[in-house]
């Protein structure tokens, strides 16, 4: 008897049913999306690490260098060690890549080198995770560059400096687990050997180093660090750990995953309010039937199970579809996942994982759907056959008189005072409607934040109009200090300022020592905005990044002191200010010019320019690329996109994704409140309309107030996700050293374009479902 109530009652509601059916699907996807996105990142990351075996300590080094030393250390640190292996790169200028039409690798942010495949461990792999093994003319070229310059297996690259010149054919894309992400500044391109010690005989050509150690299972990395500066063995370069690698590579899948989650868990809460929004419209219908059952005897256990059990098999069905769903839909988010981590994502976790979503949402809706039916228990059979049971409110007296209306016409004061005499009802559609504004918003905010110039100040990089990064090469020194005297003699220019970063000792809370980068410059001519104190400006003062004041790094604050070394003179730096800088791990330090130089270990050096207001950037950007051939030369916003690359691009995807859902929700679900809202409300518009009132005007009053509430849900949903917004983001970017994000707001897309776009897709179903609803015949309202 119950399977045919609840099947008579699928019939009965086919398109209510149908409605709510998608959207607990659409739940049910999207959550389970997440989770797969999720389940493919671990798997990916684990599979990638176990084939590549990463170093667990990397020290990069510039300059002499001597392995005997380096192997009587690690023969030393044998209980902590269990492998070493230096690599060795010839770096070059992207002037020197040629590809295509002639067309190079020129202004690129990153560091290019040529290296040759190592033998112990720190594999550059393939697409299958296989070691790579390039042979003689062929060449594996980074992901980054083959994704940037649409290159693909079988082009041809050319290696021209001076006199030599070197043509390689691509034979695979190079996945490096240390160097894949575009945060990383360097990247490497995989030869034969006896390529390599060819192109040793380049004029000029600069030789870099890594000193990479894996460690044993128990070895300790701050041991072997410590020990390894206390030995004075080259360190001309920053130490990188391996967990640095590990959050380069999974930083921008992570960061879509949670933005998957969080739009997840919104479509959950709303997928609540809709199953409520479902049942009060198909008790408010069925009351009079609810009477009659109360009034037979059957149980009010039983009824509830009527009700109860169209949703549960509607969200088994949901639950089931949804699963399967999911795995065809999480393809659009892990594109960048299989290029970069992983080409094969058919491990097990992911089934496995995904199920959480399907039981979840089928818990979640059985609980509250027991919640909701609870309003039964207060229905008496005598109430019930009235059909007042549901009506409250009705004695209460309102303000609202039509009478006092001098600023409305008729139809659109009434639809308003409906609003504000049944808010409770409405509150429930204004909340929908602010949920779908933030999974809109929020997602874009976050895309122009990444994708504007802006964004360098959470880079530890003041805002200017062009950035110069000189490649360290024998004339580094020379060519420096030749275009700062260009510069300030240059008309075109503004102002500019010059800062030099050095690797320095410094004392870490448990008294030993650690490298730090330490930036020199006058940072007062391109100020950060600091999250507490202010930049150094004079000797002995220093700024330290958010990361670096936490317990993993200094733990230091404003006002505290920093003991630092060169060589063998030590230095104490009062802290004057902490800044945002997600870049290096985001432990980085800015000291003021009286500071002086490490000369032993200068890392690089960067101009920072703004230029005079009509002054063409890019004819200015040309001449300097062209002048300084070491130089590399980008405006804020293009060296922004390019080390952020891969993390804009997969946004953007979900800004896209979100716009859909978001309509898809504000549609169905106003549809449906509009369902229940004119089933309620049959009777009393049939004694309108037989009074005089045309299905127009009543529709009018209704179109009226649902529009209300959607322009106000509109602007309360974009207040909201630009406030919350920005703290949410900020908690996750905390731990990547930006504590505090302000969204980049482009008002014309957030108060403008996409409030248009809800309004006109909402506004259609608003009028479409009023202009339908009110049309039905007045006698069987007035008989109902």
């Amino acid at each position: 008897m119950l399977l045919k109530i609840v099947k008579n009652d699928f019939i009965r509601n086919k398109i209510v049913t149908t409605a709510v059916f998608v959207f607990i699907t659409m739940a049910v996807i999207l959550a389970a999306s997440a989770i797969n996105n999720i389940a493919n990142l671990i798997q990916s990351m684990s599979e990638l690490q176990e084939r590549a075996v990463p170093a667990d300590i990397t020290q990069m080094h510039a300059g002499e260098y001597d392995q005997t030393e380096i192997d009587q250390f690690t023969e030393e640190q044998r209980e902590n060690i269990a492998m070493q292996e230096t690599m060795e790169h010839l770096t070059l200028d992207g002037n020197n890549i040629h590809f295509g039409e002639n067309q190079t690798m020129a202004g690129t942010v990153q560091d290019i080198s040529f290296v040759v495949q190592n033998d112990k461990f720190d594999f550059i792999l393939d697409l299958d995770n296989e070691k790579l093994d390039v042979r003689e003319g062929l060449v594996a070229v980074p992901i980054f560059f083959m994704e940037q310059h649409d290159l693909e297996i079988g082009d041809s690259i050319r290696v021209i400096s001076g006199e030599y010149e070197k043509l390689f054919v691509i034979s695979d894309y190079a996945r490096d687990y240390e160097m894949n992400s575009s945060l990383t500044s360097s990247k490497r391109f995989v030869i034969n050997q006896n390529d390599y010690e060819e192109m040793l005989e380049i004029e000029g050509m600069e030789l870099e180093y890594l000193i990479e150690f894996k460690l044993n299972e128990n070895g300790d990395s701050s041991a072997v660090q410590t020990a390894y500066i206390e030995s004075g063995l080259p360190a001309n370069g920053p130490t990188v750990g391996g967990n640095i690698f590990l959050i380069f590579n999974a930083m921008s899948d992570s960061a879509v995953a949670m933005v998957i989650i969080l739009i997840s868990i919104l479509l959950i809460i709303i997928a609540s309010l809709c199953i409520r929004l479902t049942f009060l419209a198909t008790i408010d219908e069925d009351i009079r039937e609810i009477g009659v059952m109360k009034a037979i005897g059957i149980s009010k256990k039983d009824i509830k199970k009527i009700y109860l059990n169209k949703y549960r098999v509607m969200s088994i069905a949901a639950g089931i579809i949804g699963y399967l769903l999911s795995f065809a839909v999480v393809n659009l988010f892990n594109g960048n996942m299989r290029l970069y981590l992983s080409s094969d994502l058919s491990g097990d976790l992911k089934y496995i994982l995904s199920l959480i979503a399907p039981l979840f949402v089928y818990f979640m809706i059985v609980v509250y759907c027991k919640k909701v039916l609870k309003r039964i228990d207060k229905i008496s059979a005598v109430e019930a056959l009235r059909k007042d049971a549901l009506e409250s409110g009705k004695n209460k007296k309102y303000s609202f008189s039509l009478l006092k209306n001098d600023f409305f016409s008729t139809n659109i004061f009434m639809g308003l005072r409906d609003v504000w005499k049944r808010f409770k009802l409405y509150r429930l559609l204004l909340v929908i409607f602010i949920v779908c504004t933030f999974i809109v918003i929020l997602p874009l905010n976050i895309y122009n934040t990444m994708n504007s110039p802006e964004f360098s100040t959470y880079m530890g990089i003041a805002k200017s109009d062009m950035r110069m990064d000189l490649r360290k090469t024998d004339t580094i020194t020379e060519e420096f200090e030749k275009l700062q005297d260009e510069l300030k003699n240059d008309s075109d220019i503004e102002k500019h300022a010059a800062y030099i970063t050095s690797s320095y000792q410094v004392k870490n809370v448990e008294g030993s020592w650690g490298y730090m980068n330490i930036e020199i410059g006058d940072f007062s001519v391109f100020p950060l905005t600091y999250l507490e104190g202010r930049a150094p400006d004079g000797e002995g003062e220093i700024s330290l990044s958010y990361a670096n004041t936490g317990n993993d790094g200094l733990n230091k604050k404003v006002g505290d002191e920093v003991v630092v070394k060169a060589g063998e003179s030590e230095q104490t730096l009062k802290v004057t200010g902490i800044y945002q800088d997600i870049t290096n791990g985001g432990k980085t330090a800015k000291a003021h010019t009286s500071h002086g130089v490490n000369e032993e270990a200068v890392l690089w050096y960067i101009v920072s320019l703004d230029l005079v207001p009509g002054v063409d950037k890019v004819e200015k950007m040309n001449y300097y690329k062209n002048a300084y051939s070491s130089a590399q030369v980008n405006d804020l916003s293009e060296y922004t996109r390019q080390t952020l690359g891969n993390i804009i691009e997969q946004m953007s995807t979900i800004v896209i994704g979100g716009i859909a859902i978001a309509i898809i929700i504000a549609v169905l679900i106003t549809a449906l409140f509009l369902r229940m809202l004119l089933s309620k409300d049959m009777s009393q518009n049939a004694i309108m309309r037989s009074v005089g009132l045309t299905s127009k005007q009543i529709s009018h009053q209704y179109m009226a107030g649902t529009l209300m509430v959607l322009v106000v849900g509109i602007i309360l949903g974009v207040v909201i996700s630009n406030l919350l917004g920005e703290f949410l983001v900020s908690m996750a970017m905390s731990s990547m050293g930006a504590a505090k994000i302000e969204f980049v707001h482009i008002i014309w897309q957030t108060w403008l374009l996409c409030p248009l776009a809800l309004i006109l897709f909402v506004g259609l179903t608003i009028y479409m479902s009023c202009k339908v609803a009110v049309k039905d015949d007045i006698s069987v309202a007035l008989r109902s």
